[in-house]
């Protein structure tokens, strides 16, 4: 059966959900030894979600995710952790492991390749109709651009990338919310994200987007009450990192944690906890960046009462250190049910939604001169209909050299617009003699899209007269952008490799 596929590539872990196309039934992906399980509290009661840690390990071999963890090189050098924080920024902080130059881009590419292939070994690569990339509101563009390079380079052609705010409006069932400002929280590991925001529609991918209106961040996260527990029991028994996310996470499902560790009996309150979180000064923290959010948001014109919904959404979210404050906060607006999941489920509600394909709303033609040199002849390069993105052509084209020493092709990139229809009517008798009402449509319109920049293709060495010169290759990015290829057939030589050239609608 065939199945879609969301992965949002969060700063400390993965979360990747499938739904199958004919039942609809949604489910965390387990995907064997890179994943781990976690417990998570939800309203309707403890839910077994699984993650991928996002890091790479360099070592004998590449260790992805839980691995690093299982293999114990967390610590090694050639280990590299949470790496999307360092991407947003296009700070790809090059390593020398053993012989091999590798950056943050490259780790996160590894980890995603060996995600993408263990979903296509458990699914069958065939039975993966599409994948959804989640990515930040903030760094949209950035975010996307990483996404188009690495399945460029994989060559998966059936993919989306939807902002997070998007995720969690559709996954909170308010796809009819859109042109209303809402407050988006994010609560990760190591850092609080409040966005606020509008989710816009489009008639171009992504069909939905989040525009922001203004925001806050921090970093504080689930990680910090993971550091109190670790110091509150440091006296009796020395704990990981793990252990202590282990003890929150059970504080979440009861108001009582007791346990023996090593030999020694642990006890902790959920009320003794949120005591110490506030002498920290943690929870005035929060209420601080909440206020500060909407003292910004008073410039723009918004203020509390024009914000019809919060969503909320994290792993970190369930803890009810957070969620005690943020209730308090904003009353019935705040949403925070679905928070442990929200963001990868409305991932594959985008799909349902926007629909499994974008396609391009006009035919497109470049323009050369005729046989005769007389006038002008248009041949269509992306018809209307393509769906889009697309990885091995749409239409390949030669062109040849039209007189020795020639040093540069230019290409002229239209637009090809018909009408529709028309009330000029007229009826007419066909060859066989049947009469038929035929429309009177206007002459196609071409619309000279890249006269200020035309594409120049240089030469070199000069063409010969007629000769079979150019094999140039269209296709069309993720963002509706005319990509092209051009290899040289004289020299055998690629000379553009997916060049960026007009956006297409």
């Amino acid at each position: 059966m065939a199945k879609t596929v969301s992965i949002f590539f969060n700063n400390v872990n993965l979360q990747v959900y499938s739904q199958d196309e004919e039942s609809g039934r949604i489910e965390s992906v387990y995907l064997d030894e890179i994943s781990t399980t976690v417990e998570i509290n939800t309203p309707n009661g403890p839910e077994k979600i699984h993650l991928v840690p996002a890091m790479v390990c360099y070592a004998d071999r590449i260790y992805c995710g839980q691995e690093v963890f299982t293999h114990k090189k967390f610590n090694s050098p050639a280990t590299f952790k949470y790496m999307k924080q360092y991407m947003g920024k296009r700070q790809y902080l090059p390593r020398i492991i053993g012989d091999q130059e590798i950056s943050t881009f490259q780790a996160a590419t590894d980890l995603l390749i060996n995600i993408i292939d263990r979903i296509h070994d458990l699914y069958g690569k065939d039975q993966v109709a599409m994948i959804v990339f989640v990515v930040q509101p903030l760094n949209f563009s950035i975010f996307a651009s990483i996404i188009e390079e690495f399945c460029l380079r994989i060559g998966l052609i059936n993919y989306k990338v939807v902002d997070e705010g998007v995720c969690a409006l559709l996954a909170y069932d308010l796809a009819n919310q859109t042109d209303q400002h809402l407050v988006y929280l994010l609560f990760a590991y190591t850092t609080i994200d409040f966005y606020l925001i509008k989710i816009v529609e489009s008639n171009r991918e992504p069909r939905l987007q989040s525009v922001i209106v203004c925001s806050m961040h921090k970093n504080y996260g689930g990680a910090d009450i993971d550091k109190v527990i670790q110091n509150y029991f440091a006296e009796k028994v020395p704990l990981n990192m793990k252990k202590a996310r282990e003890i929150r996470g059970k504080l979440n499902l009861k108001p009582q944690y007791q346990e023996t560790v090593d030999g020694v009996e642990l006890r902790l309150s959920r009320n003794d906890l949120h005591k110490m979180l506030d002498q920290k000064g943690y929870g005035a923290e929060l209420k601080v960046l909440l206020r500060d959010l909407f003292d910004l948001a008073s410039g723009f014109g918004v203020t509390y009462e024009n914000v019809g919904y919060v969503l909320g959404s994290g792993l970190s979210f369930p803890t009810h250190y957070y969620n005690d404050i943020m209730k308090k906060f904003f009353g019935p607006k705040l949403l925070s049910h679905r928070a442990h999941e929200a963001i990868p489920i409305g991932a594959l509600r985008y799909l349902k939604k926007g629909g499994l394909q974008a396609t391009i709303k006009a035919n497109y033609a470049i323009r050369s001169r005729t046989a005769k040199g007389d006038g002008y002849r248009y041949d269509i390069i992306v018809p209307k209909g393509t769906p889009y993105p697309t990885q091995h052509g749409i239409t390949s084209i030669v062109a040849n050299g039209s007189f020795v020493g020639q040093l540069e092709v230019e290409l002229d990139i239209f637009r090809m617009d018909r009408p529709e229809s028309s009330s000029d009517r007229e009826i007419v008798i066909d060859d066989a003699g049947r009469m038929q009402l035929e429309e009177n449509l206007g002459d196609e319109q071409q619309s000279f899209i890249n006269e200020a920049r035309p594409e120049i293709i240089p030469l070199d060495p000069p063409a010969l007269d007629n000769e079979q010169r150019l094999e140039i290759t269209f296709d069309i990015s993720l963002n509706c952008d005319l990509l092209i290829t051009v290899k040289d057939l004289r020299r055998n030589q690629t000379i553009w490799k997916r060049k960026k050239s007009v956006r297409l609608e």
